[in-house]
């Protein structure tokens, strides 16, 4: 366009620049050339003379190309953008219902609400009028005049630029099958290029419905958006996302920021049934078995998912052992796939963390422990023998574990070595020699293995650094200094989920202390004659406080040289101060030096604090103070509790310690329990109010009812601790039973992260037990509520059969007798009123149920 103008103002330019000798030759070609197009621009326009009627013809056609270009792109960068879309009021063809008539106001605004969440839905002034749907209706609109450019060309450019994107509109309907009575025919029409999608949803009430339709819209937006850019939906662009599988992540994401860690790890379970190749999705499912206290099973979904970048698993372990800094062709694969790298980055790190917690991991491994702990265990033993079986190389030779079996290199003696550690029996628990002796073996197994892992993690991410790989997330902090507000607001989270300086720092000092302290403690536990571990350049016993404070500062330089640019971020500085705790656990550590290792540490996350940004503020906050357990010995400390009351104030101060995870999840049964009994009173006193019941339906409840007390009887067990799919069954029970009750009743399910201390004078658990277990298998059967249950379903089925009606007086006298129950074990449960006689109220209401 510009060298068309210049050409026509060749030798006609708009002004004389022949003054402008005084000025520097750059300055003074650039005045001719701007002075020539507008003068190339004027001749346009001259129609006393000038250009011929075909080069003005030419000129326009030209013009008006480059606007429809222009229109294109416009168009598209606000439909990836994407701009604001247009939720349209929805309309009711719903008979009319009474009471259960939508409100289609309300309706309206809770879908806008959903999807402002996913910011699919930015607020504006709108509805706006919608687009033209082509450049020449467009151009139609517009009363082009040459007299009036001034006011023409404005129009136009405004009307090139549109305002619209994306427009959603329902109409709310209505069936009489059952259970999924109420609907929503949802509609996406998009401007761009034209073109509409329309899906219908159904569910038991419009809630349910609305919600269902607003992940079919954000399902139908995010492949073709600048959200689908990002993780964990980045495999998706371009691609048709099943709304199934949108719903369960969002669902499992606010569960888990919730605390309710069980149906989270539910809803993660299901989201990757859909999607088994996202690595984002175990990523998080691993931290929330890690909060679960299920350390073996958080093992089990990184290992299974190392090699999701595209290479096999053999690949990555061969890259995996690769000793040295020369440059090798499998080091540049992930210069060829920088995506797969971001995308693993944080999953190979959670599994460095989870087999560097070496005491915790290999405690649940030797004990069993898990939700299938024996089917857990034994297909992960050959994964980790084939991963990590170089570990085991000099330890085959001190150990004399298979000493006696023929090996033929040092390859398969390190295998058998380490097999045979994995399959170690917990039944020589009586003897507590043997058990710490063989402890000792998979905690110094694992922790070799998590050095390596962050070893080769460390030298990936220095290859990715001088390859360029974050060379645009540097780009973007930059532009964020100058255009900080839209594009901060338009961020999804972080390009870079684990920084340079916490690798360094785990690579330096975190790595190699835990390593000494397996080290050391695989050494007490073997004979004085045997020769020493040590696989590090730290000795445990020999922990001083400068020492770690130098290699901290050299891990957390930025430039080798510059020793005060050092890197602040809030992951860097949150493992230094693991460091320092981690530190205080040391034999040689006396109170002295406790004090300053707790003081240092404490420092440092008083730092780490005032940078956090997002998650960090809040989300870790229960990690930070309850779970992580480098901090358990620095938690006691007065210093700790005093930062964590200035960092997280809260208006009651616990006096006591962090509950282990085994006394956590018993707190959450109880509490689950509690609530249980409290919501399904609530649920039994309004059935005893409605005037006539179905006996299909009245036996569907009580073989409902059955199930939760079986299901119950499974949770109170003290050997289901780690059994997270029987809490989940027994929540989803009470919630599809009682699904009002459940939407009036807050407190239900609570959150496994308790707001406050557990009540003094409440029943033990091994009450509950005995209790539970008098209930399932004692003498007295016919009374047991599960039992009774059972009785009264195949009486109501026999009189189905035999079509015989349902007395409402009968049934009104079951629903009161089961309120009493759930009410008298709420009150044993909760100790109200404080001078019950513990648990006799609660049987005898159980004997008062009548029979059929």
């Amino acid at each position: 366009m510009i060298g068309l103008l210049m050409w026509a103002g060749d030798s006609h330019p708009a002004w004389d620049t022949s003054a402008w000798d005084w000025a520097w030759g750059w300055v003074q070609g650039l005045a001719d050339l701007v002075a020539q197009a507008f003068g190339g621009l004027g001749r346009v326009f001259d129609q006393s003379g000038g250009l011929s009627l075909a080069q003005r013809l030419g000129f326009f056609a030209y013009v008006l190309l480059l606007l429809y270009f222009f229109w294109r792109a416009t168009r598209a960068w606000l439909a990836y953008k994407p701009g604001p879309v247009d939720v349209q009021q929805l309309t009711d063809s719903t008979p009319i219902l009474g009471k259960n008539s939508p409100s289609v106001e309300d309706l309206t605004a809770e879908l806008r609400r959903q999807l402002s969440e996913s910011s699919m839905y930015a607020p504006t002034t709108l509805p706006a009028e919608a687009p033209t749907t082509s450049f020449l209706e467009l151009l139609g609109d517009i009363e082009i005049d040459p007299k009036k450019l001034g006011v023409v060309l404005p129009r136009l450019l405004s009307r090139l630029r549109p305002t619209l994107a994306y427009r959603v509109g329902g109409v709310l309907r209505f069936r009489d099958e059952e259970p999924d009575q109420c609907g929503l025919t949802v509609t996406v029409m998009a401007f761009v290029f034209g073109g509409s999608r329309a899906m219908t949803v159904w569910g038991k009430d419009w809630d349910e419905v609305i919600h269902k339709a607003a992940c079919c819209v954000i399902s139908s937006l995010l492949p073709v958006t600048r959200a689908g850019r990002q993780p964990p939906w980045r495999q998706w662009w371009g691609r048709e996302l099943e709304p199934e599988l949108y719903e369960a992540y969002q669902k499992a994401n606010e569960l888990g920021r919730a605390g309710h860690y069980h149906e989270a790890a539910a809803r993660y379970y299901e989201a990757i049934r859909l999607d088994p190749a996202n690595p984002y999705l175990r990523t998080e499912l691993a931290e929330i078995q890690e909060k679960m206290g299920l350390h073996i099973d958080a093992l089990d979904t990184c290992q299974r998912a190392l090699a999701l970048d595209g290479q096999a698993a053999h690949r990555y372990n061969k890259r995996l052992w690769q000793i040295g800094r020369k440059l090798h062709w499998c080091r540049m694969r992930y210069f060829r796939h920088p995506r797969r790298y971001r995308d693993m980055l944080g999953l190979r790190y959670r599994n460095t963390i989870i087999l560097g917690i070496s005491e915790m991991t290999a405690e649940q491994w030797y004990e069993r422990r898990g939700t299938n702990s024996q089917g857990t265990h034994e297909k992960l033993i050959p994964v980790l023998v084939d991963r990590y079986w170089p570990v085991a190389v000099d330890l085959a030779d001190i150990d004399p574990l298979v000493k006696n079996q023929a090996c033929f290199d040092e390859e398969e003696k390190a295998r058998n070595w380490l097999e045979a550690v994995l399959k170690l029996p917990s039944e020589s628990e009586g003897c507590d020699a043997a058990r710490e002796k063989n402890l000792s073996r998979i905690r110094l197994a694992f922790q070799k293995a998590a050095t390596r892992e962050t070893n080769r993690l460390v030298a990936d991410d220095l290859w990715a650094r001088l390859a360029g790989l974050y060379a645009p997330g540097r780009v973007l902090s930059w532009i964020r200094l100058f255009w900080p507000f839209s594009l901060f607001q338009s961020a999804r989270g972080p390009l870079q989920p684990v920084t340079r300086g916490a690798f360094q720092v785990s690579r330096r000092i975190w790595a190699p202390l835990r390593l000494a302290w397996a080290s050391e403690y695989f050494d007490n536990n073997h004979s004085p004659g045997s020769p020493p571990v040590r696989a590090g350049p730290l000795v445990w016993d020999r922990i001083q406080p400068k020492e770690l404070r130098k290699q901290i500062h050299k891990a957390r330089r930025r430039l080798p040289l510059c020793p005060f640019w050092r890197r602040r971020d809030w992951l860097t500085l949150y493992n230094s101060a693991c460091v320092y705790a981690l530190a205080m656990k040391t034999e040689a550590a006396n109170d002295h030096l406790r004090e300053e290792l707790a003081w240092r540490a404490v420092k440092t996350l008083e730092k780490a604090v005032l940078v956090s940004k997002g998650k960090f503020a809040s989300v870790e906050q229960a990690w930070l103070v309850n779970e992580d357990p480098d901090l358990k010995s620095l938690q006691a400390d007065k210093l700790f509790q005093g930062f964590v009351q200035t960092a997280y104030p809260s208006p009651e101060v616990s006096e006591k310690s962090a509950p282990s995870i085994t006394e956590q999840m018993r707190d959450y049964d109880y509490r689950l329990l509690e609530e249980t009994a409290k919501v399904m009173q609530d649920v039994w006193l309004r059935r005893s109010k409605e005037a006539g019941v179905d006996i299909h339906e009245a036996t569907e409840w009580l073989r409902v009812e059955r199930g939760i007390w079986e299901r119950i009887h499974e949770v109170a067990a003290a050997g289901h601790i780690f059994s997270w799919r029987d809490r989940v069954e027994l929540i989803r029970s009470v919630q599809v039973n009682s699904n009002p009750t459940v939407r009036a009743t807050a407190g239900f399910p609570p959150s496994v992260l308790a707001d406050e201390d557990a009540p003094d004078g409440r029943p033990s658990s091994e009450e509950i037990d005995k209790l539970l277990e008098r209930l399932k298998r004692g003498t007295e059967l016919d009374w047991a509520p599960d039992s009774r249950s059972l009785l009264w379903q195949q009486a109501l089925s026999q009189a189905s059969a035999d079509r015989e009606a349902f007395d409402a007086a009968t049934f009104r006298e079951l629903s009161f007798g089961y309120v009493a129950a759930w009410q008298r074990l709420h009150d044993w449960l909760a100790r109200e009123p404080k001078d019950q006689d513990g648990e006799q109220p609660f049987l005898k209401a159980l004997r008062n149920i009548p029979e059929p």
